[in-house]
């Protein structure tokens, strides 16, 4: 509510700054005119007294004094009208300012954090339509910075038109409205650099030899006259190293200087308008051909555990950097537009992709959106926020209807927490993704999550769904619970001792005892020769077992699958994506709006810019400079300050100078915002 108020308050302003320029030209204009009748006046008394026309020149003195005090009260009406107007586009200076920073720090920044945590299945309802509802805002801030630039250029334009007198308030009103011009001008060259996003990212794990998919979006849209500036310019992407994407956003290496790591096929496009009013480029048909993978050096970065080596391939991230052919606008300069997708992985063999996926989990869930708000990667989380990123992971991976309940969850906790320690004991990256699940296995636990995650997905999605996979409980668990029930059951859960495997338990009667038993588990490659409900089916131990723990015919559930041919699982499209924009122009300055682009605001920037070309300022004057006398008398040599007010007679008093307005603060424009929005924010929301 409050930033619609800011936004009704600017647009009002905005309005009313063009009718307080109009009423400034019309008043300024007429003031002119009295000028020259006074100089006509001024004129016509000298020959009169030459003449010796007495008769004549005393009604003339009178009417002289009469257009003076005329002139004089419509000076102090112009004078007034040029300080109300220099305060309005102040005030307008002001109010963009807080909106600016409201729309990129918050709600393009939750935007970005929402998209980040998608990839890992965190739901992010009405994605697209958020962000058009954010690119209305872009194109508001655009427009109305343009419009108080406009009326900003043109009253420098009149102010320098203006006869000068010795108050010295035309100059006090210049040096204001540059002041306010200098500030809309950084803050619109900001706002296009940060409107250049990353709407959809490519996988957080790429493969070589395969496509990706990704668009970029600049959210002014075709505000600007951007379109047509656009029409000689390519978006290229290539891929870089994480190292220097983190150091190109906190600035301390320029764009240029960004070297390749490896080759992408069709690695430009155009950005265009599409139906939607998206100025987008979108990079359908891209392929990531070759990686160079680089050896890190080995100080510090020794692992945890001793039998790891110091760092893998899959331990090494990457970016994507999108970049705009420099473009004009207006006469602000060059534009040199850049955005970095979040970092990613990138495997060249299968056997590499839980390693990678493991990596980029971590990072997606608990690294921080903005690069260049910097801190350390996190290498600890409490268990209650890896326990909500693995259900949403789990769902996301798999396609599952039915999530990871309580009882699966504290399942996981015990594999990953040691016997006897608090529910919120800190779980490193190490424990989590690095380190042996237990001393007589030779897996990590996401390894072994990973590989139940693919089984499910490829060979037991309609069992997980069902309910017919009970799944996570150990060996000793399952044969207690079924050793509990009144009749011979059996349950299908996941090994602990192989990874990515299914093993099916059942009790049966032995002289007249319940005995358990645990049949060897399935893998992936089992499965294919025989689907699990075919091992079911032909399985004699099972042939006199009736129930599927709990309390589930077996031969009504095996009839699904009689009916309809066992199909593998489709995959879901799987992540979305999310993205840190950077963007800079030629020109130095620091990090701006979250500290992920650096300063767009160029060298060649001219404070003094009049947006001509949109609106010309030519004919935009009523004055009546028609008569060559006037224009004669208004140039420097013939009328200066002295000039002007002994036209205006002895009773005029000119305005003390104008007081200096109070400045905006565009401090933030020099260093980083913090914006801290994490994992158990979102969570808790």
């Amino acid at each position: 509510m409050q930033y619609n108020d800011s936004k009704t308050g600017l647009l009002e302003l905005t309005k009313e700054c063009q009718r307080l320029w109009e009423e400034n030209k019309d008043t300024q204009a007429r003031f002119v005119n009295d000028l020259a009748e006074l100089q006509r006046f001024q004129m016509a008394i000298g020959q009169l007294e030459s003449e010796g026309r007495h008769d004549q020149l005393s009604h003339a003195q009178r009417s002289m004094v009469d257009m003076q005090r005329r002139a004089s009260m419509l000076y102090e009406q112009l004078t007034d009208r040029r300080m109300c107007l220099v305060k309005k586009l102040n005030d307008g200076v002001h109010r963009i300012v807080n909106l600016q920073q409201h729309l990129i720090n918050d709600r393009l920044f939750e935007w970005k954090n929402h998209q980040k945590l998608s990839q890992i299945g965190m739901p992010f309802e009405n994605r697209d339509l958020v962000l058009d509802d954010i690119q209305v805002e872009f194109e508001m801030l655009a427009e109305t910075n343009w419009q108080l630039r406009t009326f900003a250029c043109w009253q420098l334009d009149l102010l320098g038109r203006s006869p000068q007198l010795s108050d010295n308030t035309a100059q006090s009103h210049i040096t204001n409205l540059k002041t306010v011009l200098d500030s809309l001008t950084k803050m619109l060259c900001v706002l296009v650099s940060q409107s250049f996003v990353v709407a959809v990212q490519p996988d957080p794990v790429l493969k070589t030899q395969h496509k990706f998919v990704a668009e970029v979006r600049l959210l002014i849209g075709d505000k600007l006259g951007i379109k047509q500036h656009l029409v000689n310019t390519n978006v290229t992407v290539k891929i870089i190293a994480e190292e220097e994407a983190r150091m190109l956003s906190n600035g301390q290496i320029s764009e240029k200087d960004v070297k390749t790591v490896g080759t992408i096929s069709n690695d430009f496009e155009k950005l265009t308008l599409d139906e939607k009013c998206h100025m987008a480029a979108k990079f359908n048909n891209s392929k990531l051909t070759r990686i160079a993978h680089r050896k890190p050096p080995p100080k510090g970065m020794q692992a945890d555990c001793k039998n790891l080596p110091v760092q893998t391939a899959t331990d090494q991230k990457y970016a994507l950097l999108f970049h705009i052919t420099p473009f004009q606008l207006g006469n602000l300069g060059k534009f040199d537009v850049w955005t970095l997708s979040l970092p990613l992985m990138v495997t060249v063999h299968g056997s590499q992709d839980c390693d990678a996926q493991g990596v980029i989990l971590w990072q997606r869930a608990f690294a921080k959106v903005n690069r260049s708000q910097g801190g350390e990667d996190i290498t600890a989380v409490p268990w209650s926020d890896l326990a909500q990123v693995l259900r949403h992971k789990f769902s996301l991976f798999t396609g599952a209807h039915r999530p990871l309940n309580e009882s699966d969850l504290n399942y996981l906790a015990e594999k990953l927490i040691l016997p006897g320690q608090v529910d919120n004991k800190l779980i490193t990256f190490g424990r989590f993704a690095k380190q042996n699940l237990r001393d007589d296995v030779n897996f990590s636990f996401w390894e072994w999550f990973f590989l139940i995650m693919q089984l499910i997905k490829q060979k037991l999605l309609k069992f997980w769904d069902e309910g017919w996979l009970i799944g996570f409980i150990s060996k000793q668990d399952a044969s207690a619970y079924m050793l509990n029930r009144p009749h011979p059951t059996f349950l299908l859960r996941f090994s602990d001792t192989q990874t990515g495997a299914v093993s099916i338990g059942f009790v049966c009667e032995e002289d007249g005892m319940k005995v358990p038993f645990h049949l060897a588990p399935f893998t992936i490659k089992d499965l294919d020769q025989l689907s699990l409900a075919q091992r079911i089916a032909s399985c004699p131990q099972l042939r006199d077992i009736r129930f599927l723990y709990p309390e589930i015919d077996k031969e009504e559930m095996l009839r699904y699958f009689d009916s309809e041919d066992r199909t593998k699982s489709e995959s879901p499209t799987g992540y979305i994506q999310s993205e840190i924009v950077m963007v800079a122009k030629t020109g130095k300055m620091n990090s701006v709006f979250g500290g992920d682009s650096p300063s767009p605001m160029s060298n060649n920037g001219k404070l003094d810019w009049s947006p001509g070309e949109v609106i010309p300022h030519g004919n935009s004057m009523d004055i009546d400079y028609n008569s060559d006398e006037l224009v004669s008398m208004l140039s420097q040599s013939q009328l200066d300050s002295s000039n002007v007010e002994s036209l205006l007679g002895a009773g005029f008093r000119p305005q003390l100078p104008s007081q200096p307005l109070q400045q905006v603060d565009l401090s933030f424009i020099d260093h980083t915002f913090s914006n801290p929005y994490n994992l158990s924010h979102h969570v808790d929301q």
